[in-house]
């Protein structure tokens, strides 16, 4: 994949379907991301339908979004592609629904030759309110890790 522009909003052009990123998933969150540097950066505003508690969002829709945010760092930033290994999510505060939102993802750890751990969290307004760690594993290894 050629390198990624920075500030620039972009969805993935061979999705598959994805529901959290395709842009052709009529039901899926249709994500769109932004490479700041080495980070991957997400504007969203989770629907209502979606949540938990009223105003709430669901956990799962919020730990979906921490996960597809980072599995876009990996392909986006470090040009490589993954599947979800494990994924540790500590909310630290409501997420609320049809609030504008900001998700970030960054690389933690690249030293084990088989995954990377990458960091993200759930934004409002400068305020984290959910957090998530995890280690994604490659699939087709492009290249070494540094």
């Amino acid at each position: 994949m050629p390198p990624v522009p920075e500030h620039v909003e972009i969805t993935f052009p061979d999705d598959g379907g994805c529901f959290g990123c395709s842009p052709t998933n009529a039901r899926g969150l249709q994500l769109r991301f932004r490479r700041e540097g080495d980070e991957i950066h997400v504007r969203y505003t989770i629907a209502d339908a979606l949540h938990g508690a009223p105003g709430i969002a669901h956990g799962g829709i919020v730990a979906t979004l921490l996960d597809e945010v980072s599995c876009a760092l990996a392909a986006l930033v470090l040009d490589d592609r993954v599947v979800t290994g494990e994924l540790t999510v500590r909310y630290e505060r409501p997420v609320p629904v049809e609030i504008p939102l900001e998700l970030v993802a960054r690389t933690a750890d690249r030293a084990h030759p088989r995954y990377v751990v990458i960091e993200s969290e759930v934004r409002r307004d400068g305020a984290r309110l959910a957090r998530a760690t995890g280690k994604f594993f490659y699939q087709e290894r492009r290249h070494a890790a540094p």
